[in-house]
């Protein structure tokens, strides 16, 4: 049987926009949309939300103009912007409608353990940006002619984030729908642009792109909210000041004389500490069973986020015909935890089983040491054995362009370029998985990254195409 599908939600409401600009000097614009849903419950109020933008060319007034400065910074832009936008809870997260068997997959009726909540407030974001925009005049031959140099800092907050919560057990219902918790987040983009060498024959532009940001838990609802992990038996708590991301685990010592970073105690008694050493792999070991040794307790691996992204663009022209371009991307500073690779732990199948380390003085491939890798803490416990440094270094795009109606001046056609590219060619990382860019984390989880959750990696491309212009 085959049937449509329509949910009874309908959202109701204006949007008004005024843009001011005063030539290429200024400009302002404000706006303001004001909505409501056909929801039942809080809903039915109004939420209005505004925003504005404004810039200011300061390099186009006279007295920059008529400066000695402004044969060097030729262009000199600030601006600025605020908006806020609210996301409406689903149709029946809200209101129940009993008995509907065909609710789309985001109904909480697929979930009957999951209880609506007719309070449910509209997650408020509110972002705040500014920034500016340099142009610069450098040198006067044909290398470096100019340059361009863009920077931006943006702050977003979200309010009222819907989340199933756990409830009262004298309710019945396994969660509740509530506004759980709010999120933080900030960050700076920046971008540079540069006339390399321009020459009759023979043009190179470089641009670099630069970003870094961070985002935690700012506030929560109630009691801390424990959500599943992909990564191991971890549950991640969602509290304030926590890096969204952020993983537990067992610390593997790495020092006989390793202390809790709680209390300050060394994790093996100093009685006992002669029974064990580092083995030359860097982990330490009990010297008769040849197992690893982990803390008794979960802590913090820290931010598996990048502390920046950047990219790194050049253009290559060639009298007009051929031409060249390749892009190369670095992260650095991410984190994954190797799910994959702990799971062929388990198995015994990994590759590392057969790698010797010397314990004790003696060399070879400890299968009690691998093995007691998965096993130390808990069986599939997380520990940051597992927790690899995912910086990598990415030839991302490489192609190469020749447009044959100039090479061999065919009048017929304005332009018969062959363009051969490539993406994803070479990769230059310390993760032992298959990818350093994935990130599987649990099924549709926000808060669940930095896991490599038997992803499939980035493929490798190679692209022919052709371009006719009459």
């Amino acid at each position: 049987m085959i049937s449509d599908y329509v949910e009874p939600f309908i959202t109701y409401g204006f949007l008004a926009n005024q843009r001011f600009e005063w030539s290429d000097l200024a400009g302002v614009a404000v706006g303001v949309r004001s909505d409501y849903s056909s929801a039942f419950g809080s809903g039915a109020t109004a939420q209005t939300f505004p925003r504005g933008d404004a810039f200011l060319n300061i390099s186009r007034f006279k007295f920059w103009e008529n400066s000695k400065i402004s044969n060097v910074i030729s262009d000199f832009k600030i601006r600025a912007a605020y908006g806020e936008a609210g996301i409406q809870p689903g149709a029946f997260q809200r209101f129940p409608v009993l008995g509907a068997s065909n609710l789309g997959s985001n109904s909480v009726f697929r979930f009957p353990t999951t209880s609506p909540n007719p309070n449910l407030a509209v997650e408020l974001s509110k972002e705040t940006e500014f920034g500016f925009d340099l142009g610069f005049n450098l040198l006067k031959g044909d290398w470096l002619k100019n340059a361009n140099f863009s920077f931006t800092y943006w702050k977003r907050n979200t309010d009222n984030a819907i989340y199933r919560v756990d409830a009262a057990p004298s309710t019945g219902v396994g969660s509740i729908l509530n506004n759980a918790f709010g999120l933080g987040s900030n960050g700076i983009q920046a971008s540079l642009n540069l006339n390399v060498l321009s020459k009759k024959d023979f043009s190179w532009d470089f641009t670099t792109n630069f970003s870094k940001q961070t985002s935690e838990i700012t506030s929560v609802t109630g009691a801390d909210v424990v959500v599943l992990s992909a990564a191991g038996s971890t549950g991640l708590t969602l509290k304030p000041g926590l890096k969204i991301g952020q993983i537990f685990g067992f610390l593997v010592l790495r020092s006989v004389d390793q202390v809790d970073p709680n209390t300050g105690q060394p994790f093996i008694a100093k009685a006992n500490q002669g029974n064990y050493e580092v083995a030359s792999n860097g982990w330490v070991v009990n010297k008769t069973t040849k197992q690893p040794i982990s803390s008794p307790g979960q802590y913090s691996f820290g931010d598996p986020n990048p502390k920046f992204n950047m990219s790194f663009i050049n253009n290559f022209n060639y009298k007009g015909f051929l031409s060249l371009s390749m892009q190369w991307d670095w992260v650095n500073g991410s984190h994954l935890y190797n799910q994959t690779k702990e799971w062929m732990y388990r198995d015994g199948i990994h590759s590392d089983y057969s790698v010797p380390l010397t314990i004790d003085g003696v060399s070879q491939a400890y299968t009690a040491f691998y093995r007691g890798i998965y096993q130390v803490g808990q069986n599939n416990g997380t520990k940051d054995y597992f927790y690899e440094d995912a910086s990598f270094a990415r030839l991302r795009n490489l192609s190469v362009g020749i447009d044959f109606s100039k090479l061999l001046k065919i009048k017929t056609f304005q332009r018969l370029q062959l363009v051969l590219s490539g993406r994803n060619l070479v990769t230059f990382t310390k993760y032992t998985g298959m990818d350093p860019e994935v990130s599987s984390g649990a099924s549709n989880s926000s808060f669940d990254r930095g896991v490599d959750h038997n992803t499939l990696p980035n493929t490798k491309a190679y692209t022919i195409g052709l371009n006719v212009g009459f």
